[in-house]
């Protein structure tokens, strides 16, 4: 969460990406090195693995800072000497089978966090290798245990060429080692001031470089991670933001695992994700795949039930994997399938079958709909389409406004080659089809294919009566979530897509069921690293699952004066009345998170807390103690009466309990002008709760009012 109020412009791909038909698409590269043992690291490193001072001409310092091992300095807003502590990734197995970590990133052609450490403008930094590190390669982790890898923001490999830890990564979390490793690997020393440690487990780090991701049929749930963030202030250069995580788990492009994930020293921020044992949430799975919702749903071609998310079930649907791969579902005359149905994986398919059936009744809906719902003209739709279907006048308007939003993106793609900005001068998708519509449609993705990953953009996109701004919110609400409409729950023809509904209601998760998901998805938040979690919810600092709605923000106004680099808030903590058998009216000044010192940030969130009322603490940089009760959780209002939101605003006012003292204990003059200024309101979107925003704002601090 960004409280800073300064006004920047976010530069296109920072924002915590996708991935999209196996392909990794965030920002960056890591590498991730050796702790205790095997090709582990230590003195006798070679130097050039230590995070160096860049030449004098790059604009910036970086290195290890001259103090702990992994430290790196950068130039803060002002451009002084800012030292950036690592960061760690901590992984806890509590299913009952062996869990094998491994982290990867891509190349990236400009790495904006190297640019934002050292604030230059003038140089790219390009990674032009994916790189991957295995946790006990071939061994893994047993159940019961626990791994934590330290991570500096970067390792110089040779003159400006960086391994940039915290730009966006892969966390891939399988439950078998087969096919983790490709013949395209190539082992490296490992970088010494990345380290390791292990609890009920050694730990040894291998590191390779590489070209290629990893392969789609792999027995694993991928998650994703950023720290820090990457901005560039108006008038200025690109500045590193170092004091956020940010992450999420890629149910968006297929479900395995049970996989939580929350920030490390962040108490307040509750799980995303799940923290089921894994054979409840095998079982729930099996539940859906026997409904009538997900019958004959695609499943990955392995002998354990892996599902593909609505766009992979159309973008993968003709992909095929190395006919020498160990899978259950192999055609006598080649062309293994990346997906099948679950006929073929119990054997009772015909070797045509194996060779082309890759979905059934759930998917065949999805493509009547569309074909009855919306107009393609002289297309032949008969290899697609079996049925067609009463469609209801509102949901043929909204369909048909995605589909002629999406054929006007095709338009402006096609231009892009005219004007020879892509390229090559013939388009790969010259043709704007049923089924490259579903894809792009699915997936939420424009058509770029063989131009820039930022050409033409979907927010770019406009037709008459819609602009971006206008149709995604449509398409989110009335059509991903129309499995919540009573007509499609009367007639399940209707339905959408159904994996919505798996991840949201049959699992029970707040991550991404699409790629424009505005449910909990990606998060970004307070921390100084993440913890992951398999199959239970041990190891995490807040085991309440995090919602928008349970929760709120602080959020404090800023005085014109105060520099962008300067901090306002010290340190904060939250008690719940009550839940402390020690201390139930929470005397006690618990104040467990303390916050950045060279960062203007305005608040914190109070994410997940076990009841309320709760009593809310923090200190100013002038050593003034506020404290203020909220006595209740936020209520949500009636649609149409954002002014009045939450409906209890007053019951909240009217219990705050608010007071700001001096450090030497006495009332502080401004005390009541500030609390006086309490104002409870929400930001959110009247067609889902899930998205409610709650926040508790006041004024400047005491010291800056008159």
């Amino acid at each position: 969460m960004n409280f800073s109020t300064n006004n920047t412009a976010r530069k296109d791909g920072f924002a915590f990406s996708l991935l999209r038909a196996g392909t990794l698409a965030v920002a960056a590269a890591v590498i991730l090195s050796a702790c205790g043992g095997g090709d582990g690291g230590g003195p006798g490193y070679p130097t050039a693995f230590l995070p160096v001072v860049p030449p004098a001409d790059s604009g910036g310092s970086g290195g290890n800072g001259g103090g702990a091992l992994g430290n790196v300095t950068c130039k803060d807003f002002d451009g002084n000497d800012m030292t950036v502590k690592p960061k760690t990734i901590t992984v806890y197995n509590n299913s009952d089978r062996v869990i094998y970590p491994v982290l990867s990133t891509s190349e990236n052609a400009k790495n904006e966090w190297i640019r934002g450490c050292f604030r230059v403008d003038d140089k790219l930094y390009p990674t032009t290798s994916v790189y991957k590190l295995y946790v006990n390669e071939g061994t893994g982790i047993p159940a019961n245990s626990s791994v934590t890898v330290t991570l500096p923001l970067y390792s110089e490999l040779s003159t400006e060429n960086y391994i940039t830890w915290w730009n966006g990564g892969r966390v891939v979390l399988a439950d078998s080692n087969e096919r983790l490793r490709q013949e395209e690997d190539k082992k490296l020393d490992t970088p010494a001031a990345v380290t390791c440690t292990g609890d009920h487990t050694n730990c040894a780090l291998s590191v390779y470089s590489s070209k290629v991701q990893f392969p789609e049929n792999i027995y694993a749930q991928l998650s994703e991670y950023t720290f820090g963030d990457a901005v560039i202030p108006v008038g200025q250069k690109p500045l590193l933001k170092p004091d956020n995580v940010g992450y999420n788990i890629s149910y968006v492009d297929h479900v395995y695992l049970p996989i939580g994930i929350g920030p490390k020293n962040n108490p307040y921020i509750g799980y995303s994700g799940s923290v089921q044992s894994l054979p409840t949430f095998a079982g729930a799975l099996g539940a859906f795949m026997g409904s009538d919702a997900g019958k004959g749903w695609p499943v990955y071609n392995l002998n354990s039930l892996k599902l593909p998310g609505g766009y992979n079930i159309f973008a993968q649907r003709e992909g095929v994997v190395p006919a020498i791969d160990n899978v259950p579902v192999k055609p006598a005359s080649g062309g293994v399938p990346v997906l099948t149905v679950q006929k073929c994986i119990a054997g009772q398919c015909t070797e045509d079958e194996k060779k082309n059936l890759h979905y059934g009744d759930a998917v065949q809906r999805m493509q009547n709909l569309w074909g009855s719902c919306v107009n393609w003209g002289a297309e032949d739709l008969s290899a697609y389409v079996t049925e067609t279907i009463s469609c209801p006048a509102d949901l043929a308007t909204k369909m048909d406004a995605v589909k002629q939003f999406f054929a006007q993106n095709h338009q402006n793609y096609l231009a892009l080659h005219t004007g020879n900005t892509c390229k090559t001068s013939t388009p790969e998708k010259p043709v704007f089809t049923y089924m490259e519509a579903l894809k792009h449609i699915y997936g939420w993705v424009p058509f770029n294919e063989g131009c820039g990953a930022g050409d033409n953009k979907l927010a770019d996109t406009s037709i008459p009566g819609w602009t971006h701004a206008t149709i995604q919110p449509m398409y989110i609400h009335d059509l991903q979530y129309n499995y919540k409409q009573a007509a499609v729950q009367g007639n399940p023809k209707l339905n959408f897509n159904p994996y919505v509904s798996l991840i949201h209601e049959s699992l029970q998760m707040n991550a991404y069921g699409f790629s424009v998901d505005d449910a909990v998805g990606f998060m970004s938040e307070l921390g100084d690293g993440l913890v992951f979690v398999v199959g239970g919810p041990h190891g995490l600092e807040n085991s309440k699952q995090f919602s928008y709605l349970d929760g709120f923000a602080l959020a404090i106004g800023v005085p014109s004066t105060l520099g962008e680099g300067t901090p306002l808030i010290k340190k904060y903590g939250v008690c719940a009345l009550g839940q402390d058998a020690k201390d139930p009216g929470c005397a006690a000044d618990k104040q467990d998170v303390t916050m950045p010192t060279n960062s203007r940030i305005a608040g914190f969130r109070v994410g997940s807390v076990p009841s309320y009322p709760v009593k809310v603490r923090f200190t100013d940089t002038k050593d003034n103690l506020y404290t203020f009760q909220v006595i209740d959780r936020f209520s949500a209002c009636a649609v149409g009466a954002p002014g009045d939101c939450p409906s209890n605003r007053d019951a909240i006012k009217a219990g705050l309990v608010c007071s700001v003292t001096r450090s030497d204990g006495t009332v502080h003059p401004m005390s009541k002008t500030w609390c006086d200024g309490a104002n409870p309101n929400q930001s959110r979107d009247d067609k889902d709760p899930q998205v409610t925003k709650n926040f508790m704002s006041f004024p400047m601090p005491v010291d800056f009012l008159k």
